[in-house]
């Protein structure tokens, strides 16, 4: 954490950044200042940028957090001066020089220490209007604002010169089909965030949906029998296929005999793995921008378990379905009382949901306020763990996705 003069924290968060077949590729580690701040701002960006990426990447890793996708950071030139200080794996990395960056006699010498040691350069498009001179070989991305609105004819001046094209502030759907008809390669926006209000998505629902819900919502309770839990599981046969799927696998399977029963399958894979591998059932798409908002979903039930633990006051079990169903709501495009019908959620948590009432409602408002990077709210100790509390609720999510689940989000 760092803190200003007048002490105040900054917020560590992820944006996903996207290619023009909508796969998510890299990411942007940003760290904010206050609520709806669009670039860093402090007094010594050195300091955050030592800070939040030790943070991120070496008490994390970044594989852990990022996988095999890109990761762009934002590099004072004082970074850069310390090199030999602050080290960064750098073959997965875009350092991403800002305006005033150039405005240093020793800018051009620090780009080729940089691309030296392997790193990546991202700029802005402004560099180019403000330092004609910068060449464009040492570039490798481009950011431009799509807010412009010349950004189309921008777009068509850079390509073809080498650098990828970034769109960014994509906000909406819209705006997506614009700039990538536009020939843009990556993309950045809000338009890859899961929503927060409820949007009818008109998307027919199946039995198993309601199945899956109801299921999710059983499994957040450690009252559930066995019984129940197979009596459940037996009218959602995919999924059934996939449990014993995975109790057969190598990381399962005990000597040769393979699993047949429901019943023995459910008692070795146990009620956490099961209540995981039905989030991510309940959550998949096929659609490749809901199939990035579901990345920050699970970061969010993820972080609200890690904070459970900590307060002791909120069972860890329930904490998973609560940071979970808190964002359902607008993901489903179902008002959260539809969402909630049937579930055998207790009062308080519904009132958490609905309302944002009780210890339950408190740990909500704590996810809203990291998420939106208000944190005027909250103490600097108190976003510092939140920060701890993100970068391993993003490497838990990132190991579940790519078939290597961890234990517990905890």
């Amino acid at each position: 954490m760092i803190e200003h003069s007048d002490h105040s924290p900054y917020c560590i968060a992820l944006q996903p950044i996207c290619d023009r077949k909508l796969h998510h590729v890299a990411d942007k580690l940003l760290y904010r200042s206050h609520c709806g701040a669009d670039a860093a701002s402090f007094d010594d960006p050195f300091l955050a940028t030592v800070r939040s990426y030790s943070t991120a990447v070496y008490e994390v890793g970044i594989e852990n957090l990022v996988g095999d996708r890109m990761l762009l950071f934002t590099a004072p030139l004082e970074w850069i001066e310390n090199t030999g200080f602050f080290e960064l794996p750098a073959e997965q990395l875009f350092a991403e020089l800002t305006l005033d960056f150039f405005a240093s006699p020793m800018a051009l010498d620090a780009i080729q220490r940089l691309r030296a040691i392997g790193y990546l350069i991202a700029v802005p498009q402004a560099v180019f209007e403000h330092y004609a001179e910068i060449p464009i070989d040492l570039v490798d991305l481009v950011k431009i604002d799509s807010r412009r609105p010349d950004c189309l004819d921008l777009a068509a001046r850079f390509k073809g010169l080498g650098p990828r094209l970034l769109a960014t502030f994509v906000e909406d759907q819209a705006t997506l089909d614009r700039v990538h008809a536009g020939g843009f390669d990556w993309f950045m926006g809000f338009v890859f965030l899961p929503p927060k209000h409820v949007k009818e998505s008109g998307r027919k629902r199946s039995s198993n949906r309601a199945v899956e819900l109801r299921l999710l919502a059983e499994l957040s309770s450690r009252e559930i029998q066995f019984e129940q839990l197979e009596a459940l599981l037996a009218q959602h046969p995919h999924f059934c296929v996939l449990l014993f799927a995975q109790v057969n696998s190598a990381a399962f399977s005990r000597g040769n005999r393979r699993i047949e029963s429901l019943h023995e399958a459910v008692v070795r894979l146990g009620l956490e793995r099961i209540k995981t591998m039905a989030s991510f059932l309940l959550l998949s798409r096929n659609d490749p921008v809901e199939a990035v908002q579901v990345r920050m979903l699970l970061t969010r039930a993820a972080m609200a378990v890690r904070i459970a633990r900590r307060v002791r006051s909120i069972d860890p079990n329930t904490a998973f379905t609560l940071g979970l169903f808190s964002r359902l709501d607008a993901f489903e495009g179902l008002p959260m009382t539809t969402l909630l019908q049937g579930m055998p959620f207790s009062v308080p948590m519904q009132h958490a949901l609905l309302k944002r009432e009780g210890e339950m409602g408190k740990l909500l408002d704590v996810l809203d306020a990291h998420e939106s990077g208000d944190l005027s709210s909250l103490s600097p100790t108190v976003v510092a763990k939140l920060n701890e509390d993100f970068v391993h609720a993003v490497a838990w999510t990132e190991q579940w996705l790519v078939g290597e689940p961890p234990q517990s989000p905890g």
